[in-house]
């Protein structure tokens, strides 16, 4: 069995949970295309402290969405960092930004949110769709769903008043561009 496109780890099911809700009485009707925008036409800007800022092409058409996302307060920061700490020494040797999913659950057990609800999140679209959140807002929170999945980190730095605000693109990824390697000293002399 595949594991889940949008979701793969607790870290991205907890965003796809804020879309996803079990609580309302009925599916929402912009999902699948809020999906298929987020695997085709999104691209997130920006995703740090307390705010995510992407584009959603349509048509040609861009729309500019941002979310603002509450920030942890300094007394649930603290038990965060301690957390965090806590796992990361037990499980020494991990990636950078990657995070153990046994984290999440401890988070969770100490009643400290990853994710913010969807009616707690003030989003803005440059679309005229009436109603709020549109599929542009919800396709963004699937594409950070995904973003959190490939960097559990980002979860952690979205809530964290004093995170480091990396863009999605520069800074976020731990890797280096090929052209950026000698090729005469790369295997050793």
């Amino acid at each position: 069995m595949m594991p889940p496109e949008f979701g793969a780890t607790p870290w991205g099911r907890a965003w796809v949970r804020t879309v996803e809700s079990t609580s309302t009485a009925g599916p929402n009707a912009q999902l699948p295309k809020a999906r298929t925008l987020a695997r085709n036409s999104t691209t997130v800007v920006a995703a740090g402290a307390g705010h995510v800022e992407a584009d959603v092409t349509v048509s040609g058409e861009v729309c500019r969405v941002r979310l603002d996302l509450p920030v942890w307060s300094d007394e649930t920061q603290a038990e965060a960092g301690r957390l965090v700490a806590k796992a990361m020494a037990e499980h020494r040797g991990m990636v950078a930004g990657d995070l153990p999913d046994t984290l999440e659950e401890d988070l969770r057990d100490h009643a400290i949110n990853i994710a913010v609800p969807l009616e707690e999140q003030p989003g803005s679209c440059s679309c005229r769709a009436r109603k709020r959140p549109c599929v542009h807002i919800l396709a963004v929170i699937y594409a950070l769903a995904q973003l959190v999945d490939e960097r559990p980190a980002l979860a952690v730095e979205l809530r964290s008043a004093t995170a480091n605000a990396a863009g999605a693109g520069a800074g976020a990824v731990d890797w280096i561009a090929l052209s950026e390697l000698e090729p005469a000293g790369f295997y050793g002399d």
